[in-house]
């Protein structure tokens, strides 16, 4: 034989990555979301510095905020390269984007913060959040060619079953559904057929039906997963099936629980008029059952990795998800009557991934990827009680199309020269339809969208303790709105090509293009430690929600949409140290300072007086001056063996929001904007988690303790209130510390059993960036068992 020459490299691991990049970045392994899977699937974010999840209690969606930035792929949410977020319309309190998928199957995610040159990051203007779904390496134990996964888990703290519908939960000082037509109940009445119907007091009060919370290890709520892997010589097959069931959720015991003062009485003679005054978080009570928190999910994997002759690879995914979850509209939880358990609502997803990889062994110019993606979400939200009779059940039809490819070229210049470059394209439609045939509602929406961008991106190492790095973006969309604009005579807008004597409805069409570019030096003095500064823009091009017209938002003829522009500057330290205070320890630091700014940012406002149609319509999509978050976070890791600890956290210095229009008096201010979507997404001035965990009997047994303290928002002020005059208002939660508890027991590499008590202390509180008073859950047991074979 002639001699073969052997030679190896050290690959960093996903979360070393993360604290080597010259950017903030984390990584969530698959044995954290194990651990920290939580109730909703948004907890398996909360120890993530930064990172908050809006509206983690409704739908079992995902809507991730990254430094302030939120919603209208501000944040896009990859699952295996494929986007499916869809914007549902959450009443007077605002909006929420959903992404959908059950933890079980998720192998892997990769969080960047903040404009990224990624074939996959167009319009990125708060970060990216890659989710890859499970592998055959997830699966296959070293030395084996087939596995199979068995995982089944119980949980407490739930009915079990969905409550009854028209359930009644909660508090309820007067409104719609109660107190009369002007709020108040009545007592002392001289006749009792005074006192009673909408004017019973006891309609405030509450039923004791809901407190009947179960026992701590009363385990209701369920979940299990197959997974299954066969590897072949030239093909790798992985099938996957995940079903979770949980019935209403309880509150928590201590904290600012709600209670009703009843000390405003007026004597009217033949009854005394009573007005109740809610005080505390919300109208649920403490250990109170919480209506239309219940859901039911079913998830379906299918993939293949195809390894082709002279080292080329395609992998074919196919995913599934079902849910039917209950839903609170939070307008309901702020100005309506009584909260009652309603029909679920629904959602069904199917995503089809193909990625291509091309990198010939030896060859430094050929590095080659490409996928092609399509989603289609079909969603029913049935938002009120059904008393109201307010709008309409609509299905829902998103598709997505989207397609990317980029190469990676390395040149021996210096220590090395590395140039990567792409396109992407992608392509959006809407369609609702009411489910009620006889029922004419044009109050959804109807529209498509197409968006393509270009980028390249150069890293340079002239030596080994100096990289410099620095590419732009080009990006280029079209919008239409399917649905057209009627315009009066006296619009400037008015023609009328057909001569029949009135207006031609007018659709609202938009385009727009422009580049963007990022930079960065890093620099080396000592191995393991690294300084670096970046500067950062990006462009998001105005969403099809945006663009298009519906109940409660609009565009308007008169007022352009202009693409929002991120302008990001960060400093920051990254330290990684192995055998720095004992043998086989391992030290990790990431600290940094980021000032955001993002000009013409993209909301709903109040129609400036001025405007076309003012007096006509209550909300108008625009443009508004900017918007900045400025702060500092730091995220530390140390892992001694037998013992480790996690420490992070994120601090704001510097909030504003800014813009030009009616009813101000201010033109910045640190909470909010009349009847924008801003309001309730903004983060709290600081949050922060620490983890601190043991590794006993050979490793075999791993416990530990998590902390998670969250701070307030800035609160509007009590008078000069810029958001008073309109709908929408922040929704005020108060600070919180919770304490979860894991224990994991793996005494061979075929049985784990996992035990978790998550808020142990058993806390009432109302989850950062909930956009209605609901209550999370409390002390809640989990018991999870999976067996690897």
């Amino acid at each position: 034989m002639s001699p073969i020459l052997v030679s190896a490299q050290d690959i960093p691991s996903e979360t070393d990555e993360a604290f080597s990049s010259p950017s903030s970045a984390s990584y969530i392994s698959q044995r954290k979301i194990e651990r920290f899977r939580g109730t909703s699937v948004g907890d398996i974010f909360q120890s993530e510095t930064g990172v908050l999840v809006g509206e983690n209690r409704n739908s079992g969606g995902l809507d991730i905020n990254i430094r302030g930035m939120q919603g209208q792929g501000r944040v896009p949410v990859l699952v295996d390269g494929s986007r499916q977020e869809t914007t549902v319309y959450r009443g007077y309190a605002g909006v929420s984007s959903r992404t959908y998928i059950d933890p079980d199957l998720i192998g892997g995610i990769d969080i960047q913060k903040g404009p990224t040159l990624n074939a996959s990051a167009t319009g990125a203007t708060g970060g990216l959040v890659s989710m890859r779904t499970l592998t055959a390496e997830d699966l296959l134990k070293p030395g084996q060619d087939w596995s199979i996964r068995l995982r089944a888990g119980a949980s407490g703290n739930n009915s079990g079953s969905p409550a009854a519908p028209g359930t009644w939960s909660g508090l309820n000082p007067g409104g719609l559904a109660g107190g009369g037509v002007d709020g108040a109940y009545r007592v002392d009445c001289v006749t009792a057929s005074l006192c009673e119907g909408p004017y019973d007091l006891a309609n405030a009060l509450g039923t004791d039906d809901t407190l009947n919370r179960p026992g701590t290890f009363d385990l209701k709520g369920w979940s299990g997963s197959v997974a299954l892997a066969k590897r072949f010589e030239f093909v790798d097959l992985v099938a996957a099936h995940a079903q979770r069931r949980q019935g209403n959720y309880y509150a928590g015991k201590h904290g600012p629980t709600p209670s009703l003062n009843l000390s405003d009485r007026v004597d009217r003679g033949f009854w005394t008029e009573v007005r109740p005054k809610l005080e505390g978080a919300s109208r649920f009570r403490a250990e109170e059952l919480i209506a239309n928190s219940n859901f039911e999910n079913k998830s379906t994997l299918l993939k293949s990795l195809f390894y082709l002759p002279d080292d080329h690879s395609i992998e074919l995914g196919y995913q599934h998800y079902t849910s039917t979850y209950g839903e609170l509209m939070p307008s309901q939880l702020t100005r309506l009557g009584q909260v009652r358990q309603t029909e679920g609502s629904e959602v069904e997803v199917d995503t089809y991934t193909s990625r291509y990889q091309w990198e010939p062994f030896g060859s430094p110019y050929v590095d080659l990827g490409a996928n092609l993606w399509h989603t289609d979400t079909a969603s029913i939200n049935r938002n009120y009680s059904e008393e109201l009779s307010f709008g309409s059940d609509q299905q829902e039809d998103y598709e997505r199309w989207g397609a990317d490819v980029s190469n990676t070229m390395e040149f021996a210049i210096g220590e090395f020269l590395q140039l990567e470059y792409g396109l992407a394209w992608q392509q959006e439609k809407v369609r609702t339809s009411p489910l009620d045939l006889g029922v004419v509602d044009n109050a959804g929406r109807s529209g498509e969208r197409k968006e393509a961008s270009a980028f390249i991106n150069s890293s340079w190492s002239p030596w080994r303790w100096l990289t410099l790095n620095g590419g732009i973006r080009y990006s280029r969309f079209d919008a239409e709105d399917n649905q057209p604009f009627q315009v009066g005579d006296d619009s400037a807008y008015c023609t009328d090509a057909n001569n029949d004597g009135a207006c031609d409805p007018v659709k609202h069409e938009n385009n727009h293009s422009g580049s963007a570019p990022v930079a960065s030096v890093q620099l080396e003095p000592w191995r393991g430690i690294q300084f670096y500064f970046r500067y950062a823009e990006a462009l998001r091009m105005p969403s099809l929600f945006e663009s298009t017209s519906g109940f409660s938002s609009e565009p308007a003829l008169d007022v352009t949409l202009k693409p929002e522009h991120a302008k990001n500057r960060e400093v920051g330290l990254n330290i990684l140290q192995d055998n720095l205070f004992s043998s086989s320890d391992e030290f990790r630091l990431k600290l940094s300072y980021f000032q955001n700014r993002t000009e013409d940012y993209l909301t709903r406002t109040t129609p400036n007086v001025w405007e076309e149609g003012a007096g006509q319509r209550f909300f108008v999509t625009r443009n508004i001056n900017s918007v900045e978050f400025h702060g500092a976070e730091l995220n530390l890791q140390y892992d001694a063996g037998i013992w480790y600890t996690e420490l992070g956290g994120t601090r704001y210095n510097h909030i504003e929001v800014c813009h030009f229009g009616s009813y101000r008096r201010e033109r910045c201010n640190n909470y909010g904007i009349a009847d924008s979507y801003i309001n309730n997404m903004i983060p709290p001035n600081w949050h922060a988690s620490a983890t601190l965990g043991t590794r006993l009997f050979s490793r075999t047994l791993d416990l530990g303790l998590r902390g998670t303290w969250m701070g307030e928002r800035n609160e509007a002020p009590e008078y000069d209130d810029a958001t008073k005059s309109g709908f929408l208002q922040p929704v005020p939660w108060h600070s919180y510390e919770i304490l979860d508890l894991y224990v994991s027991y793996q005494p061979n590499d075929t049985v784990t059993v996992d035990f978790n008590i998550d808020n142990l202390t058993d806390r009432y509180y109302l989850d950062a960036l909930s956009l209605g008073l609901v209550p999370a859950p409390g002390r809640t047991v989990r018991i999870g068992t999976t067996l690897s074979f």
